[in-house]
């Protein structure tokens, strides 16, 4: 089966990352592209081979030949997208964060339920190789019981780093809800979830906001308590271009070190191979691992969902529980408090359980 996509949003993004594994992508056609400027989504269609350049959701949504939508756009466009695009009948995988506000995530989610298409959000990195083996064998008990996790994604920025522009995205507070926690602390604290097989439930943290913003962070430290007693620690940092250092997982019986696994964020040492160190009695071993190609796996995983072959590697509840997160951590730094997830989930979304 074949499954025919537009891509909403033709970025910087969407150029390097998203579209070159898109192509080569079993089942997947990528038949439209959307921007709103007609010149650039057809430079970018010629470029990639894409038959079609629509301007306007509208006109995604009106093309029968369009069965998914990969929406790329700024964060506060994506829940009113989803929601659109499901009364069209059009499944949605969408980049991260799922919306701007849990309640947005929320009608997003009943919208997609209601109109019967499937709806997942983008954390691509949970397909990375290293990180299904490690948390393979962390929930296969390799390490004994987890007692401790920490990561950490200094984003490389190109040096030096440009002034802020009014004109961008990331500093509007209805396309983006928040700074560093929002761009890449999101991605540093579900990855801790997911390679621990345990849900977050209480946060605290600290950031470097200024003024009375507290939602304008640059660098954020986050400290999660996890739903089988784990205590993680996640870093996400603008301004620290070289503060790369391996993942860490701690057990009763043994440590797991991942390096070299968020390169196209974080750049890399000189050998940029994923590696997994694994120490315990025995001494250490060191693995290395080809690189993966995350989209790809993402979008063929979705077609198989729209399928009913499963679930999209991060189900909307779990876009949710990413939101609620954000959330919590916001309200943490502000009152200066330990918070909990649970505080801001809707009541009949529940704990979303990893197994």
């Amino acid at each position: 089966m074949r499954v025919r996509w537009a891509l909403l949003g033709p970025g910087r993004h969407a150029e390097r990352s998203i579209v070159p594994q898109m192509k080569k992508a079993a089942g997947v056609e990528l038949v439209a592209v959307m921007s709103r400027d007609r010149a650039r989504g057809e430079d970018f269609a010629r470029k990639h081979g894409i038959a079609k350049v629509h301007t306007s959701l509208h006109e995604v949504l009106s093309d029968p030949d369009i069965e998914a939508l990969y929406d790329a756009t700024p964060d506060g466009l994506h829940a009113q997208h989803a929601i659109e695009g499901a009364k069209a009948g059009k499944h949605s995988l969408i980049e991260k964060p799922l919306a701007i506000s849990v309640q947005e995530c929320a009608q997003a989610i009943e919208a997609c339920r209601r109109h019967g298409v499937k709806l997942g959000v983008v954390f691509n990195q949970r397909h990375e190789a290293v990180h299904q083996e490690a948390r393979r064998m962390v929930l296969k008990g390799e390490i004994g019981e987890v007692m401790l996790a920490q990561v950490q994604i200094p984003l490389r920025m190109t040096l030096p780093v440009p002034a802020p522009s009014p004109a961008n995205w990331r500093t509007d507070r209805n396309l983006r809800a928040g700074g560093i926690l929002m761009s890449i602390g999101d991605h540093a604290y579900d990855t801790l979830s997911y390679l621990l097989g345990q849900d977050i439930e209480q946060v605290s943290a600290f950031t470097d906001a200024t003024g009375n913003d507290t939602r304008n962070e640059r660098v954020a430290g986050m400290l999660l308590r996890l739903s089988k007693g784990a205590v993680g620690y996640a870093v996400a940092s603008s301004k620290t271009p070289f503060a790369r250092r391996p993942f860490e997982i701690h057990g009763t019986k043994g440590s797991l070190m991942i390096e070299n696994s968020y390169t196209y964020l974080t750049g890399a040492g000189e050998d940029p191979t994923p590696t997994l160190t694994i120490i315990n009695e025995a001494g250490s071993n060191i693995r290395h691992f080809a690189a993966t190609e995350c989209f790809r796996l993402e979008v063929e995983q979705f077609n198989r969902a729209i399928e009913g072959k499963g679930e999209p590697m991060t189900p909307p509840k779990e876009g949710l529980r990413a939101l609620a997160i954000s959330d919590a951590l916001y309200e943490a730094i502000r009152s200066g408090r330990i918070a909990s997830v649970a505080d801001f989930m809707p009541h009949h979304h529940g704990s979303a359980e990893r197994h």
